[in-house]
């Protein structure tokens, strides 16, 4: 059946709200499907083509001024409220960013809706959206220089200003992806397959809990994008500017440091010094978003709770969608050396 669950184990019984769409087989849809929809409900013209995604069945459409936009056919477990709020972003971002991102589109004959209710072949209903395509470098080509990553933190900074006063209650869903409950993943770890990075990322879990409780109630929290990976940030053709952002599904309410912290765990990896890296980006955001001292101190240990839900949730996620292994772990690797490289010197930063 499209869409339906499969046994995750002993750890799935803790997973509750939107971690389901974790572990929820994407909907099973057609590329003659897709082009049926697009062009019935979205202007579209010709074939439809498939985009990589974790969650959801993507696809690329085109209309007859040349203009291009995504066709998302949404993963079954994401509930209703979760969809709103995506919607609710662009909304709220288009007047309001600096950079682009993508604008809604809403669906002919839908009756107002927002989304489309598809009725597919076996009978589930599938909501579908579309958003405008935005075109540009992809953010892996960043440039591994000073400038660059501050370009990053300057974008992270810039988004999270347009955030303000954005607020829904599916951004305080129960959410794997949250940095801040990276510690329910403990009970996971077995998948982590090296005894003593195992132990390392118990010990930091259970201490990275102990300290987020204290200090937490002191950081500035609101909406933020959650996931400003190289996969959801377009460059400029030299790789040195931010020139849109894409894919607002991770949102959540949380530490605005997580936000810088979350995108330089994406750009550290490959560093020769990772943590001037970090640096670079925290300065870039502090140019237009000032940060606190304490935002800086604990920056680390939200780099450090990242890698480890990139190491531990997307072992399980192979497990379990063996096909979509190659794209789940495209960053496991890299995200397991560079945590190798920064607990110790977390641990000292952590001692005082």
């Amino acid at each position: 059946m499209v869409g339906s669950k499969q046994d995750f184990g002993a750890a799935q019984a803790g997973l509750q709200g939107g971690d389901t769409v974790l572990t929820t087989s994407p909907p099973a849809v057609t590329n003659d499907e897709a082009a049926q929809i697009a062009a019935r409900y979205f202007g579209g013209v010709g074939p439809c083509d498939p985009l990589t995604g974790e969650r959801d069945r993507n696809f690329r459409g085109s209309r007859p001024d040349g203009s291009k936009f995504t066709l998302k056919f949404i993963n079954p477990a994401e509930t209703v409220a979760e969809t709103v709020m995506q919607i609710a972003v662009l909304k709220h971002l288009e007047p309001r960013s600096p950079m682009p991102v993508p604008r809604h589109l809403a669906p002919a004959l839908a009756h107002g809706q927002d989304w489309l209710d598809w009725p597919a072949a076996d009978g589930e209903v599938i909501r579908v959206r579309a958003y405008s395509y935005l075109e540009g470098t992809a953010g892996s080509r960043l440039r591994a220089d000073e400038s660059a990553w501050r370009a990053v933190g300057q974008a992270a900074g810039q988004l999270d200003l347009a955030l303000l006063g954005f607020d829904h209650p599916a951004a305080r869903r129960d959410f794997l992806w949250d940095s801040c409950r990276a510690p329910r993943l403990l009970p996971w770890l077995d998948v982590i397959t090296d005894a003593q990075q195992r132990l390392a990322i118990n010990d930091f879990l259970t201490r990275f809990e102990s300290r987020l409780a204290r200090y937490r109630a002191e950081l500035p929290c609101q909406v933020i994008h959650n996931d400003l990976s190289p996969s959801n940030i377009l460059l400029d053709p030299e790789g040195g500017t931010v020139t849109g952002v894409l894919d607002f599904g991770d949102m959540v309410h949380a530490p605005r440091i997580a936000e810088a912290a979350i995108a330089a765990s994406y750009h550290m990896t490959d560093a020769t010094d990772p943590l001037h890296t970090l640096a670079c980006l925290l300065d870039g955001f502090d140019s237009v978003a000032p940060l606190s001292a304490l935002e800086r101190e604990q920056a680390l240990d939200l780099v450090l709770a990242r890698l480890t839900q990139r190491m531990v949730i997307t072992a399980r996620r192979a497990l379990q969608f063996p096909s979509n292994r190659a794209y789940i772990l495209r960053s496991q690797a890299a995200a397991s050396q560079l945590f190798d490289r920064l607990i110790e010197p977390w641990q000292r930063h952590a001692a005082f």
